[in-house]
Order: structure tokens, then sequence, then C-alpha cells
């Protein structure tokens, strides 16, 4: 019989002896660092829904992906914070002690990609489009992290009022489709005349007896480098004090007046929730004339939350200040996990897909906007609608929708707008006809009614 051996105990150490207890090893998990977030999960699911649709948003107002590195000269970046703070940024040692950091926003290194890209014969102008994570050495809290997500859509080349109003009215529909309410905060920074003169009457005003002791440290600090930072700061005492001094709409020439007042008409006729914010500035010196943030809002039009959700303005002087040719510019960067953390009900989105194209064709301003709001009214309807709103050529717009298969082509022009129609065109066929502007959804759900019924008899037969 074999013999059965004994289980043996864990030695104990007695005292002076040289015998050892036995240890157990505990291995310490690895654990995130402060100021990242993980999607995993629904939270997961929701981050790529989110990206999905702003990439969708992109190929719908015409955007070209482009891809920029991480890592970029830190002097790409110096001269355009506000707050004239190197320790927001994380910096990597390059060859030859060049100064190189990580990222903390796309619009200079897709700037600078687009100047050294961009070839002579090329026309000037493009609209870009963006999607990555960017660095910040920030205090990371209440919304704030050290490494985030960004989509950033920028329209060069064009300086007309509309453009501010199209591209603010896409971010629009983008929270729409994500069930999430937010009121657009915009003001005017006039062009550097304006904020010259303003920044002169401001300065003065701070600098009166009883209110540069109530300023924070950082806001005393900049009060004689770079007055404008000072609108900017979150402190209580700071906020209080701002309450009371002059406005830069009071500043403004007519030109960046009339500027300012054609965008709000836009946006007016675009029926875009919005509120003069008189003291809003952004966090960055490259901007002049429109700058606009996107608040989100509870059910009875209260804002939520010390963060905004997307952010943008225009530039039309930097690209110049990279040593290119002068060049108006505008752009925007939605923050992809603050808008996440305002999605309620994160299960119920749903992604409905349709194969039956119609694109909507314009010609000029007017017609630009009455096709914005035709394109969304018929997207929100349930249509497959495609567009072109970077085209002003007709013969274009009609080739792009052959290539794409469209079905039909609706078509807006100056005559249209006036008689309140629509002219349809069938693709196939090049017949058209035109159509009362309130009944063109009511047309369109007939055709797809006749659609479907040759379908089935063709099936029968």
């Amino acid at each position: 019989m074999p013999k059965i051996a004994k289980k043996t105990s864990p030695v104990k150490k007695k005292e002076g002896s040289g015998l050892k207890k036995t240890e157990k090893k505990t291995i310490k998990l690895p654990t995130r660092v402060a100021g990242v977030k993980d999607f995993f999960g629904l939270e997961g699911e929701v981050f790529s829904l989110i990206t999905n649709k702003v990439v969708e948003l992109a190929n719908l107002y015409s955007f070209k992906e482009i891809k920029v590195p991480v890592l970029e000269n830190f002097d790409l970046y110096k001269k355009s914070s506000r707050r004239n703070n190197d320790k927001e940024f994380y910096f990597v040692e390059g060859d030859k002690g060049e100064k190189q950091a990580l990222r903390p926003e796309l619009t200079q290194g897709m700037v600078r990609a687009y100047l050294e890209n961009i070839s002579p014969e090329s026309p000037v102008g493009a609209r870009l489009f963006s999607l990555g994570p960017v660095f910040r050495r920030e205090k990371p809290q209440g919304g704030n992290y050290r490494e985030f997500i960004q989509a950033d859509f920028e329209i060069i080349g064009d300086q007309k009022p509309l453009t501010e109003a199209i591209l603010i009215a896409s971010a629009i529909t983008l929270f729409k489709e994500l069930n999430i309410k937010v009121q657009v905060q915009i003001n005017s920074l006039g062009d550097a005349a304006c904020r010259r003169e303003y920044s002169l009457k401001l300065s003065a005003f701070f600098k009166e007896r009883g209110k540069k002791t109530k300023l924070c440290n950082h806001c005393k600090n900049n009060l004689s480098k770079n007055i404008l930072s000072l609108l900017d700061c979150k402190d209580e005492n700071c906020l209080k004090l701002r309450e009371e001094a002059p406005q830069i709409a009071d500043f403004l020439s007519v030109e960046s007046r009339e500027r300012f007042t054609r965008t709000l008409e836009f946006l007016d006729e675009l029926e875009v929730p919005y509120n003069f914010s008189p003291y809003l500035v952004r966090g960055l010196n490259y901007y002049n004339d429109s700058v606009f943030e996107f608040w989100p809002i509870s059910d009875d039009g209260q804002i939520i939350g010390k963060n905004s959700l997307a952010a943008g303005g225009r530039y039309d002087y930097l690209i110049e200040s990279f040593g290119g040719v002068s060049t108006p510019a505008v752009g925007l960067a939605i923050g992809v996990e603050r808008t996440a953390s305002r999605i309620k009900d994160k299960s119920a989105l749903i992604n409905k897909k349709n194969d039956d194209i119609i694109f909507i064709a314009q010609l000029g301003d007017q017609a630009k906007v009455k096709s914005l709001q035709l394109f969304e009214d018929l997207r929100h309807s349930g249509f497959c609608v495609k567009q072109s709103l970077s085209s002003d050529s007709l013969k274009a717009q009609l080739e792009e929708a052959a290539a794409i298969g469209a079905k039909n082509c609706l078509i807006l022009g100056k005559k249209e707008i006036m008689d309140g129609t629509v002219l349809m065109r069938d693709m196939d066929s090049g017949a058209q006809e035109t159509v009362i502007y309130k009944k063109i959804k009511e047309r369109l759900e007939k055709i797809n009614k006749i659609v479907e019924k040759k379908i089935k008899i063709r099936k029968e037969d």
C-alpha cells in the first residue's frame, strides 16, 4: 500500500532561529493616470457612435479629412495662447535641443499641414476635418482632462459671414442627433484696430483704484501683458469686476459691426438658438471678429455646468503669421468626452440608414441658407440627403449628385427663393418639375410610394 504524503503547513519563524515565515507577495495593480479617461462597455459604444457621427457630419458638409502629428515644434503654439503659460504644455526633448510639445489643440497643426502640402496651382481655400487626441497639463477636474479627443473643422479661404453660420449650424445638427440641447454663446472681437482701442479702455478700467487689488494673482500678472485674458478668468472676484467692465461691442468698426450683424441674421434664419455674450473672448489670441461656444442647457433653457462642449471662431490673420498668404479662415472644435457626458439615454441612440439619396443643389448665399434648412428638415424626416455647400457651380453639384448615385436633385436658386418653390430633377431621366417649397416632403413621399409599388409589381411578375 502506497504511503500517503502528509500535508506540511507553513513554517513560522521562531524567535532566535534561522527559519523564515512563508510570505505571500501582493502585486499592486497599475492605475490610470490622473486626468485621462477610459471608454469601456456602454461608454465605449457611445464614444464610437459620437466619433462616427462626427465623421458622417464632416462628409455631409464636404470636409476633407486630414491627419496631423501629435508631436509638433513648440514654436507652432508659443504665440497662440492668451495665458502666456508654458506650464500647460507637455514638452518632449527634440534633436539638437529643439523644444517640442504634444499638441494642445488641432488648429495650428492643420494650418501648418495646409501650408506645407498645398501646391501653388491649387485654389486658395479648403474645408478640413481632423479627429484625434490633444494634451493639456491642467488640473483634472470638472470636465477638464489632460488627454482628450477633439473633432476639429476648419474652413480656409472663405470670408463670408455665412461661413460662421453654416459651421455653427452643422455643430447644432450633431448635438440634435445626440439629443443634447445646447445654446450658442457668441461675440465679436472686431479687427486688430478695434481690439487695440478696446484694450486701452479695458486696461484703464482694471487699473482704477480699488479694482486691481480685487483681481486674482494670475490676472494681476496679465494686467500689463495680455489684458483680454482677464475677461476669460473664472475667479469669482474677477467675474464680479467683469460685469462693470466696458464691452468690446461698443468699439467695433463699421465693417466688423456689419459682419457680426449679418452672421446673427443668418443664425436667425437657420433658427439656431444663440445668446450674445459681450465678454466672450476665448482662450487663444489669434481670433478676430466672431467667436462662439456651445453650452449644454436643461429643458427649461438653463445652462448646465461650467464647461462648453464645443467652441471656435474666425482667425483671418493666423495663416499670414505662419508665413502664408493673407487668407481668411474660421474653425470649430468639439470635445468628445464632454459631449459624451451630456448624453442622457446612452442606450437609446440608433443609427438609421437609407440608400435613396436626394441631393440638394443651390446657387447664391440666400439659396444656401434655404437649402441648409431644407437639408435638415428632410434629414430629420428620415430622408437620405446630401449636398455640397463648398461648391458655387450648379454643373459641379449636378456632377457630384450623379457620381454618388442620387435618385433626385432638388435645385434652389434666386428665382426659386422668390417664388417659394423648388426645382426637382429626376437624375435618371433628366425630367424636371417645379414643386411648392412647403409641399416638397409630400412630393418625395409620393415618389417613394410609386417606386415601392413598381418594385412590388416586378417581384410579383
